[in-house]
């Protein structure tokens, strides 16, 4: 079972009540030192499936004190190995179930950490933006996979997708609306560059690697949604599960810069196709992620942010199977020769 530390920085006369506080959490170790100013340390070794539980409480508990802060610290190994202190053959009641589902993610409060650096619109964003597409239209201009491939893994489009999923989830405004502003200008700028290029560089439409990404399958839909709940997973593992190859099954770079260089070469139709397939994985990688980040059970501490939690993933929810059912519709008439697909 992996273990984290959690450090408390509270007030003297307060930390007589954190053994209170957390009565019904088993505690693997329960350390306290003083400080200066008046101030107690406690450190805390709890089970990872045990930590949001914990951070929760301490989270409602530690805001309106001054100074007091919660700081949660990974744990490398813990020798000897502590025991559960369960009997053997006990049956598991409905926490310790809740418990080991937790166990398997990291906690809501890591999450948020680890997704809101990821949307910040900060110049190492910007250039990796701009070298990604660069190398995805070398590849794509000479047909080359691992180029390609290349540029889907240092592409770093698809944090913003999976934050802007996770604030649909917590009902976070502020989260969404960062995450929706980094991945405008980030697709916007894939665009550009391959439409700069494509003005100045002889296109042939007709290369394997541009004429795939012109058009829109039932395999991409369902491609993008096993990657976003894919991504997902991999975020909430903690690391547990490699990004890289979510990242190159997603592909959100690719089809952006075929549609800025078929702008640019004029082939406005194919470039509006494959515009149209960077969309759908977009469409589905946030849909399968406000589901996945759900069936996992990540959601907010209090009561009331749950109630907003809960109205904002349901209009996100509906309005993204929404549009999925409009892109599934099209598909289906265009395979049946009502409608005519960009190629």
């Amino acid at each position: 079972m992996a273990h984290q530390l959690i450090e408390i920085i509270l007030p003297e006369g307060r930390a007589e009540d954190i053994p209170e506080l957390l009565h019904d959490v088993i505690i693997i170790g329960f350390w306290r030192d003083q400080l200066e100013d008046h101030r107690a340390r406690i450190h805390l070794l709890v089970e990872t499936g045990r930590v949001e539980t914990v951070l929760d409480a301490l989270e409602t508990y530690l805001q309106p004190l001054p100074d007091a802060r919660a700081i949660l610290l990974p744990v490398e190994a813990v020798i000897p190995q502590p025991e559960n202190g369960k009997p053997e053959g006990e049956e598991q009641d409905e926490e310790e179930v809740e418990q080991e589902k937790k166990a398997a993610r990291i906690s809501h409060q890591e999450l948020y950490n680890d997704v809101a650096t990821g949307v910040s619109l900060s110049t190492n964003y910007l250039v990796m933006v701009v070298l990604s597409a660069i190398i995805a239209a070398i590849g794509l201009v000479r047909n080359d996979m691992a180029i390609i491939i290349g540029a889907m893994v240092l592409a770093p489009l698809l944090l913003p997708n999976v934050a802007f999923a996770l604030a649909n989830t917590l009902g976070d405004t502020e989260l969404g609306w960062n995450a929706v502003k980094t991945a405008i200008v980030g697709l916007s700028l894939a665009i550009l560059i391959g439409t700069g290029i494509g003005l100045f560089v002889s296109i042939d439409p007709s290369i394997a690697a541009i004429d795939a990404r012109t058009r829109l399958g039932w395999s991409d839909l369902l491609l993008a949604l096993a990657s976003g709940s894919a991504g997902v997973l991999a975020l909430t593992g903690g690391g547990r599960f490699s990004l890289v190859g979510v990242m190159v099954a997603v592909a959100l770079m690719p089809p952006l810069v075929t549609g800025g260089l078929m702008f640019g070469a004029g082939f406005y139709q194919k470039g509006f196709g494959a515009l149209n397939l960077a969309l759908a994985n977009i469409i589905c990688v946030n849909l399968a992620g406000v589901v996945t980040f759900h069936l996992q059970g990540i959601s907010p501490t209090t009561w009331w942010e749950k109630n907003k939690a809960r109205r904002a993933s349901r209009r996100a929810t509906g309005l993204l199977s929404l549009l999925f059912a409009l892109l599934g519709g099209l598909l289906f008439f265009a395979n049946q020769g009502i409608l005519t697909v960009a190629r």
